[in-house]
């Protein structure tokens, strides 16, 4: 009996995508869960913008090939309680314009928020609400 590691028919897609800034404001820790899908190198890029829409920072990862990313991200002249929108594409191909096939956008206010403590975290994905009943059920 063969177990497969892949879910059959899935496609390839971000499951979550969380942030959570560091205490000095300096660094965003950034993680991200993709599906599992079989032979799939999938390139993934991170933009933060600025809160006036200029590109603060960004990193590209060519032909991913876990199933979970973790980064930090280093912010430039870091403006406290300010808003930066931040842009996450997955796409496939090794060309110079490879095809995006998922693209997820969200707000990330720059303050720190204690993952340790269970506080939520900035992305798309998870439900912060599920799991702060569970923490107060324990």
């Amino acid at each position: 009996m063969e177990i497969s590691l892949f879910q059959a028919g899935e496609t390839l897609r971000f499951e979550r995508i969380v942030f959570y800034p560091y205490p000095e404001l300096k660094r965003i820790w950034a993680r991200g869960w993709l599906t599992a899908v079989q032979d799939q190198q999938p390139n993934i890029e991170i933009m933060v913008l600025n809160p006036d829409g200029t590109e603060n920072n960004s990193v590209f990862m060519l032909a991913f090939a876990e199933k979970k990313l973790d980064t930090t991200l280093h912010m430039r002249n870091p403006q406290p309680g300010a808003t930066y929108h931040v842009i996450v594409l997955l796409s496939l191909g090794l060309t110079e314009n490879p095809e995006v096939i998922d693209q997820h956008e969200f707000d990330m206010i720059l303050e720190f928020r204690n993952p340790d403590a269970g506080e939520p975290g900035f992305g798309m994905g998870v439900d912060w609400d599920e799991i702060r009943r569970q923490q107060e059920q324990e």
